[in-house]
């Protein structure tokens, strides 16, 4: 991320902020309430638009203009507040971002979550409905 500026009206909530992340790092941003973190972090995600600067993925410029657009260059992010729909389970929450132009096939993704949670030793049921679950096991989802 190179000069990002956002503005919402008068307030200025990221001035030509410089941000440099490596492919497999897990990044912590730190700092006081209403710094603009989030806010820097939104635009990275693809949920705002910057008015100004660029991010650059691999040192190519890219736009990223929806969540679906960061999910292709390889860009995830877990909010500090919880983005699920509670009262779909977490198989229905994991295709919900996906916006695939066809019908999808319940059975198959939840052999598809249930392999990806093998492999990396998640504990999530894909039956469970969000609203039933631990604040660990949405965690665990969100990521």
């Amino acid at each position: 991320m190179v000069n990002i500026t956002k503005t919402f009206g008068e307030v200025v909530a990221n001035n030509k902020v410089c941000l440099d992340i490596y492919p497999g790092e897990i990044l912590a941003l730190l700092g006081e309430n209403g710094s603009g973190k989030t806010t820097l972090m939104n635009m990275l995600s693809g949920i705002y638009l910057p008015e100004g600067g660029r991010i650059c993925v691999n040192g190519n410029p890219e736009v990223i203009s929806c969540p679906r657009d960061a999910y292709e260059l390889g860009i995830g992010m877990v909010h500090q507040h919880f983005k699920l729909v509670d009262v779909l389970t977490a198989a229905e929450n994991i295709v919900l971002g996906l916006n695939e132009h066809r019908l999808i096939d319940l059975k198959n993704v939840r052999t598809q979550v249930k392999q990806i949670c093998d492999r990396y030793g998640f504990q999530v049921d894909p039956d469970k409905k969000v609203y039933d679950m631990s604040v660990s096991e949405k965690q665990t989802l969100e990521i």
